[in-house]
């Protein structure tokens, strides 16, 4: 007997218990022979508007519950039939589609086709309501994130991030909250907003499986290092290496280099720039990129330090560029308040300001609140009782 008629016999069944019994039996006995044209043919039966929801749902949710029996290209070619089969009808089976996206979304995850696994999974019917239902929301929403970030796609990945923002604050599920707040990180890194990146970075190592917690230092590292010269940085800066984990990745060296305001020479850049991404080494329409303006604002700082004045064409030595080009960047710097001094232009010299005494014990004092955050930020993780206010 052909399956055809099989279907036409099964569905013809006057007790709606017999018909479930059969249909069940049917695809049972195909799962095992892994018969991918029997299985379409079933799908394609059952997702006909003729066939009462009564009889389909049920085959439907058995169907998506025993997917995995499949190999994953197989999984593949009968999970998009069904999707195909039921775009008219996308509302009535909207709880099997969902496990079968997600279930077609992993494997295509696994073969690194990210792009094609997020679009799986924004074809789910999403619609948020009140109770659990919206952790599932979350969760579809960052996962689309992750899947764009891993395809370079930052643009995409910060869309749907944003659709779970408000889901995210009433979401207790730890693993969960994690993911949301590494995509963040990774979107502002993306983004150059590096000092916010590290700071984030930083937050996640606090809580990140001890596996990960050495490449969420060195992310913060690297985006402390990469941001723009200022007290913000030199905070961030000064909280990195003083955290005693921070001692033993591979950046460490640079990092206190950087901390101590040393000038950076161009071999400990070279050995710096291998462990950036690539995002992170694209290059400006002038040629330079973050890392090389990085270098040459803090090197100006670090000179700075060593002098009390500089001519404009001795501090381009200094910077590995043209004098012009450094009076330009110390114009810029000052102007932000990011470095303190004063350019003579007849001269040709660069004066620079000594930190006010008053000043310098501001600072002293702001390390040291950075540093006692720290340290509840650490007891919070180990026990979070010992934090808490007496009520």
């Amino acid at each position: 007997m052909s399956i055809k008629k099989e279907l036409e016999n099964i569905s013809g069944l006057e007790e709606q218990k017999d018909r479930s019994t059969e249909y069940s039996k049917l695809l049972n006995t195909q799962l095992e022979k892994k018969n991918l044209d029997t299985l379409k043919e079933i799908i394609s039966h059952v997702s006909n508007e003729q066939i009462p929801l009564i009889d389909s749902r049920p085959l439907m949710r058995e169907f998506a519950e025993k997917i995995k029996v499949l190999t994953a290209q197989d999984q593949l070619t009968v999970g998009k039939h069904l999707i195909e089969c039921t775009k008219q009808r996308v509302t009535a089976f909207d709880e099997q589609l969902l496990k079968v996206r997600r279930a077609l979304a992993d494997i295509l995850e696994e073969e690194e086709e990210f792009e094609e696994a997020a679009k799986m999974l924004i074809g789910i019917q999403l619609q948020p309501v009140e109770g659990e239902k919206n952790e599932e929301i979350c969760d579809i929403y960052v996962k689309i994130a992750q899947l764009y970030l891993e395809n370079g796609e930052t643009v995409e990945a910060e869309r749907f991030l944003r659709r779970s923002a408000n889901l995210i604050k009433n979401i207790e599920t730890e693993t969960l909250v994690l993911r949301y707040k590494s995509c963040y990180a990774r979107i502002l890194d993306s983004n150059r907003k590096f000092l916010e990146a590290s700071i984030n970075y930083y937050h996640l190592s606090h809580k990140a499986r001890v596996d990960e917690v050495a490449i969420a230092l060195t992310y913060a590292c690297n985006c402390a290092i990469l941001a723009k010269a200022g007290p913000s940085r030199s905070r961030m800066l000064a909280t990195l290496f003083k955290d005693e984990r921070c001692s033993s990745i591979k950046v460490y060296h640079f990092l206190e280099k950087v901390y101590l305001e040393r000038i950076l020479r161009t071999k400990e850049v070279e050995e710096f720039a291998n462990t950036l991404k690539d995002h992170q080494l694209a290059k400006f329409s002038d040629g330079t990129n973050v890392l090389t303006r990085s270098v040459m604002e803090h090197n100006l700082l670090a000179a700075s330090k060593l002098y009390k004045n500089i001519s404009i064409k001795e501090l381009g030595r200094l910077l590995g560029i043209e004098p012009e080009r450094a009076e330009k960047i110390a114009s810029k710097m000052i102007q932000q308040k990011r470095l303190s001094g004063s350019i003579d232009q007849l001269s040709g010299m660069i004066e620079f300001e000594k930190e006010h005494s008053v000043l310098a014990w501001d600072r002293l004092i702001e390390n040291l609140c950075t540093d006692v955050n720290n340290v509840v930020e650490e007891l919070t993780i180990i026990d979070p009782k010992l934090v808490k206010g007496k009520k």
